[in-house]
């Protein structure tokens, strides 16, 4: 699956980027409202539509358009259920922290939290 791409290692190392986004919006929900002003329903679609999406961009296009896949991301798969305005921002901002040209130029070295804990494996398959 992660060599079905033009670019494995930018597609590998941003699909586990989208992997731990979903998985950060499925656990806010634990947290009512303080993960989230109001309860959403994130699917596994979402996280397959993100996959599906990255590997068209990354196939058909010489750069990486962070900015599109943020988008997208954001405003439209996940971010088309969110209704709350402050919810939207936070949605917005986390996804920033995980789709970004350090994720992919920087590998395990880009750090997703500030303890350094959570970082993109150095995974080939």
């Amino acid at each position: 699956m992660l060599n079905d791409c033009t670019k494995p290692e930018a597609f590998s190392r941003l699909v586990f980027a989208f992997c731990f986004f979903h998985a950060v919006c499925q656990d806010r929900r634990k947290f009512g409202a303080i993960g989230w002003n109001t309860p959403y329903n994130f699917t596994p679609e979402d996280l397959s539509t993100n996959r599906r999406q990255l590997k068209y961009f990354l196939d058909n296009y010489n750069e990486i358009p962070y900015q599109v896949l943020r988008f997208l991301g954001a405003k439209i798969n996940y971010g088309g259920r969110v209704t709350d305005k402050k919810d939207k921002v936070l949605i917005e901002c986390m996804i920033e922290i995980f789709i970004c040209a350090s994720v992919v130029e920087e590998g395990p070295e880009y750090k997703f939290s500030p303890g350094g804990l959570f970082y993109v494996p150095a995974a080939s398959s």
